[in-house]
């Protein structure tokens, strides 16, 4: 993929191009500031990879002008919530923190590929956590996912707990929409860091 940077540390950069044309994508642009950044002209990338904290103005700002651009994706320090949800509000397809893993960029990057939304599962579980009522999974939604994460089919599951699978795949979907997840490996991932398994 062609991708654009917008993040004010040049060693970061650096590293980042590294990994990324290492791993077989192309680094078109970099920037150090919001206000380079606002120069992206439209076509030339397909991803930007977006700090939240850039020296002339809070990354936040930037979302809705790059999105029309290219599909943003935000890597930053800021691993709370309300960061994560802001970003994804208005516009960013994807959200992951600096502590992440190299290969969690990579799994991001191929999600936006396939035209999904990726978060971090560590930020997505927080973010699920921290949505009042409606956001939390429901007894039965826990139970799906967690037998899910141990490898039982939907049938296997509606048998096991005497519902129909029809209800099953509706108990996952909800949990993904209510995570922000898009795939079942994420889900699974999501369920390995949050739940008793």
């Amino acid at each position: 993929m062609k991708i654009a940077l917008v993040e004010d540390h040049a060693v970061v950069r650096a590293g980042l191009r590294l990994l990324l044309e290492a791993s077989g994508h192309r680094v078109v642009a970099e920037y150090g500031s919001a206000a380079e950044a606002e120069t992206l002209p439209a076509g030339l990338a397909e991803v930007v990879i977006l700090d939240l904290a850039l020296p002339d103005r809070p990354g936040l700002t930037l979302i809705p002008a790059l999105a029309e651009r290219a599909k943003v994706l935000v890597l930053s320090l800021h691993a709370d919530p309300v960061h994560v949800r802001e970003a994804l509000r208005l516009g960013a397809r994807g959200y992951l923190s600096k502590e992440a893993a190299d290969t969690a960029l990579l799994d991001a990057l191929a999600a936006l590929a396939r035209n999904q939304r990726y978060v971090e599962p560590r930020l997505a579980g927080a973010l699920a956590e921290a949505e009042p009522g409606p956001g939390r999974l429901s007894p039965r939604e826990r139970e799906v996912v967690r037998l899910l994460s141990q490898g039982y089919s939907l049938r296997a599951i509606a048998e096991r707990l005497g519902i129909s699978e029809k209800t099953a795949s509706t108990y996952k979907t909800r949990a993904l929409d209510k995570l922000g997840l898009e795939s079942l490996p994420e889900l699974v991932e999501w369920a390995r860091q949050n739940l008793e398994l």
